[in-house]
């Protein structure tokens, strides 16, 4: 007596089947509680938002909301950082390029995407030590976030993928990189405006006329070491020795002749409330006068 082969016990079982569907004893169907036609679905009920969750909610909204549009710099498209959340529209076969700060890095694991199955991210570093992250969709009508995070700072973008559209290279401007050009620029208009300033009252030389001649007892130790004018005042800068000898007098010199004018001492200088063209200093009397002449040449 010949065994049974596996065909033929295939075909056995399966006539047996078909005898138990004809009485009336087939598989049951797969039941979905009535709902036939609904999918499966994916998540939980979501559970209710409190007033506080609600206004929460709402100012994140205002922030992915935000009217802020991009421009253009050079061949990229440029978002201010901090104004709203950046979109980016990627296309497949073609590339995204999202351009970081100079000498930025994306940290271990700082690369976080809503739908990593369907998008592909991967860095590159170009001129300039400037990181790239390559963004690449799989299909069209694709929409996720991606978060980057770096060294310096966190990245939330929304990505879009279309059939034919897409920017090729993203950047971003920085507030905090601005501010930091503002305090330089006006740090360089400090060092500007010291090194044009006269060290020991800051005046600015260039709004200064030093256009005079000093003439007269030259072995007088308050004898002026310079005259200028600011344009309003004359200012006598007199000797180092001044102090410890007889101030001398201002005359200026006028149609009328030498005439006494009001003058104030600021340290060791005359501070003089006209712009004259000729004055004299004098110390003494008679034959004992000692008498410098100080004439502006500059008119």
């Amino acid at each position: 007596m010949k065994k049974p082969t596996a065909i033929t016990l295939l075909i056995a079982g399966l006539t047996a089947a078909g005898a138990a569907s004809a009485d009336g004893y087939a598989v049951p169907a797969i039941q979905n509680n009535g709902n036939s036609g609904d999918p499966l679905p994916l998540f939980s009920e979501e559970r209710p938002l409190t007033d506080r969750d609600r206004q929460a909610l709402a100012r994140a909204q205002d922030w992915i909301n935000a009217d802020q549009y991009p421009f253009r710099d050079g061949d990229s498209v440029t978002y201010l950082y901090g104004g709203g959340q950046a979109t980016v529209v990627c296309a497949p076969l073609r590339l995204c390029l999202v351009e970081l700060q100079p000498g930025e890095r994306v940290v271990q694991d700082g690369i976080h995407l809503g739908d990593s199955a369907r998008w592909m991210v991967s860095p590159a570093v170009g001129a300039n030590d400037r990181t790239h992250v390559i963004i690449k969709p799989v299909e069209v009508g694709l929409e996720t976030s991606l978060a980057i995070v770096t060294d310096r700072r966190t990245y939330h973008m929304r990505l879009v993928s279309r059939r034919d559209d897409y920017m090729p290279v993203v950047a971003f401007d920085y507030p905090d990189q601005i501010n930091a050009q503002w305090e330089s620029y006006y740090q360089r208009q400090a060092e500007e405006r010291q090194r044009r300033a006269l060290p020991e009252t800051g005046e600015n030389i260039a709004d200064l006329d030093f256009d005079y001649s000093i003439r007269g007892c030259s072995e007088c130790s308050w004898r002026p070491l310079r005259a200028y004018n600011n344009g309003q005042q004359t200012i006598i800068q007199m000797g180092n020795d001044m102090g410890q000898s007889q101030a001398p007098a201002l005359l200026v010199k006028t149609r009328q002749g030498e005439q006494m004018v009001n003058y104030r001492v600021r340290g060791d200088r005359y501070v003089v409330d006209q712009v004259f063209d000729e004055a004299v200093l004098i110390v003494g009397v008679g034959r004992n006068q000692d008498r410098v002449t100080i004439r502006r040449t500059g008119r």
